[in-house]
């Protein structure tokens, strides 16, 4: 690089202190040509009861389903991983890319997954996402739920381990009965974790329309 070139992109970052991660286009938090690029193959939904693709074998398709906008690879995994850093005014942005692939749902209210009751995390980047679907689709998010244990963070889990997950490990703070909600979280890998939140919700009386994720794991298409 030239010092012409130098000087102009220093100039540059001077004048618009933010770039697109994927793109490097400056003054752009994420600029919109790469937010569609993110969300334009976006996996087959997923079964909320057991995380098996739509139509499940167990439970058919008439049901309640994980809907992910991408799949966890590429540059959506780059900046999922991301969020759980120093960057979290991307996931408002994201959770309005997400909102733009599926048509508005009927709800009441959108439920991100909670943090871990253990988490250093100052922020939750789920809540960070459903505010952004929320801002595009018109609904009211409450962070409502709540961990009524303290289980061990997913990353790094097999996949029996996640699937291990205790049936009770969920509570609500607030009464949901009657509501129909939305649950919100960064990523699906087993849907156990949004499984175990759904049925928390029907045990207080709410009906779980689906649950929105930046992205499926990869594989499960």
């Amino acid at each position: 690089m030239s010092l012409i070139e130098t000087l102009v992109e220093v100039g540059a970052h001077m004048l618009w202190p933010v770039s697109c991660p994927v793109c490097g286009a400056v003054g752009k938090l994420l600029c919109e040509p790469c937010l569609r690029s993110l969300f334009g193959r976006p996996p087959l939904p997923r079964c909320l009861l057991c995380g098996e693709v739509i139509p499940c074998k167990v439970h058919g398709d008439n049901l309640s389903r994980i809907r992910a906008g991408s799949v966890y690879e590429g540059d959506m995994r780059e900046l999922i991983l991301m969020l759980k850093g120093k960057y979290e005014s991307l996931a408002p942005r994201l959770g309005r890319g997400l909102a733009g692939i599926f048509p508005r749902p009927g709800l009441d209210v959108l439920v991100p997954v909670p943090l871990h009751l253990k988490s250093k995390r100052r922020y939750n980047q789920a809540e960070a996402i459903a505010k952004g679907l929320g801002d595009v689709w018109g609904v009211e998010v409450r962070n409502v739920a709540r961990w009524t244990a303290d289980v061990a963070t997913r990353a790094g889990m097999n996949a029996a381990e996640r699937l291990s997950l205790s049936q009770d490990v969920f509570d609500f703070g607030e009464d949901v009965a009657g509501l129909r909600l939305g649950l919100v979280d960064d990523v699906c890998t087993t849907g156990s974790t949004l499984s175990r939140l759904a049925g928390a919700a029907r045990a207080r009386g709410a009906e779980v329309v689906d649950a929105f994720v930046l992205a499926s794991a990869a594989g499960r298409r």
